[in-house]
């Protein structure tokens, strides 16, 4: 690799590592659905104006990821942001690993063999270690881990939309969530909107700032990444989510370095990175799997053409 994809991947784990950090701090001014609501109207309002207008069945595409990704996962994450420590919000994230693999096996069919079986009870583990933390909220713990499941639905859900313009998809399906979000905050939260001009915006602005545009710039970056380098190469960048995670609730929140987080941590990334190996592998096989159907495809296109062009001359 080199070195300036090196110096990215570092950059978007780092923002994607402090973002429970940050989330909480806007999350303190803002309920999590309002908070939402404003950061997804305001992704919109200034991606909209560079966006291509969808076809129907993009349209359909962009509603499901809003539903499931923008909405019931991210309302899901920021609930366990405001409950939990950054430092634990952080830790029990690296669980997505070995959940996508699980919905892989679940959806998508795959095999899962002995050595998948144990990083995933050996990830579960160290969550279960997690949970003994003093003061631990079971809701943020509950939520998260939900969350994660959607997540992993939503990797499977993105595949259908690799070929869609970047400013078309982050417009769209951040506009569609918007009704969601809103409704679930006059619903549920009981949100007066006038409230708004009471908040610290000294400290929620930086926060919806953070996210506006960090959390933007760090997708398009991470796609074009795995793009150019392959998800093999990426894809371990993400283990070091976890100690700037840790390490901002450290120095943000104050967060306590107990045993229990040292050892989750531990037990948690070893089995994280024992379920990439091999969740690498089968997206290296279906990667190849891709590349000889697209070899296929050039050449039954080139016999097409070749036949359209005698065509033409016979005639």
């Amino acid at each position: 690799m080199k070195i300036s994809a090196v110096f990215l991947s570092l950059l978007v784990v780092f923002i994607w590592g402090i973002n429970p950090a940050t989330s909480k701090l806007g999350l303190e001014q803002i309920p999590p659905m309002t908070y939402l609501t404003i950061r997804y109207a305001i992704i919109s309002f200034l991606v909209l104006p560079f966006a291509d207008k969808p076809t129907k069945h993009q349209f359909w595409q962009l509603f499901i990821v809003a539903v499931t990704s923008n909405v019931i996962n991210n309302i899901l994450s920021y609930i366990a942001y405001l409950e939990l420590s950054p430092s634990a919000s952080s830790l029990l994230l690296q669980t997505e690993g070995p959940i996508s693999v699980l919905m892989a096996c679940i959806w998508a069919k795959e095999k899962i063999n002995l050595k998948q079986v144990l990083a995933i009870l050996l990830s579960f583990v160290g969550v279960v270690i997690i949970l003994g933390i003093p003061n631990m909220s079971l809701v943020g713990v509950v939520a998260i881990i939900a969350s994660r499941f959607f997540w992993g639905a939503c990797q499977i859900i993105f595949k259908g939309t690799k070929h869609m313009p970047t400013n078309t998809f982050l417009a769209y399906s951040y506009l569609l969530a918007v009704p969601f979000t809103a409704a679930g905050s006059i619903w549920f939260e009981d949100y007066d909107y006038r409230n708004l001009a009471t908040v610290n915006w000294n400290i929620a602005g930086w926060a919806l700032a953070f996210e506006v545009v960090a959390l933007s710039l760090a997708m398009v970056l991470w796609q074009k990444l795995i793009a150019a380098n392959g998800v093999s190469k990426i894809a371990p960048f993400c283990t070091l989510r976890l100690v700037f995670g840790i390490a901002a609730g450290v120095i943000i929140f104050k967060d306590p370095l107990s045993w229990q987080i040292i050892l989750g941590a531990i037990l948690v990334t070893f089995g994280v990175l024992l379920t990439m190996k091999e969740f690498n592998i089968i997206l290296k096989a279906r990667a190849n799997s891709v590349e000889v159907y697209r070899n296929a495809h050039r050449i039954l296109m080139e016999r097409r053409l070749k036949r359209i062009s005698l065509r033409k001359r016979l005639r």
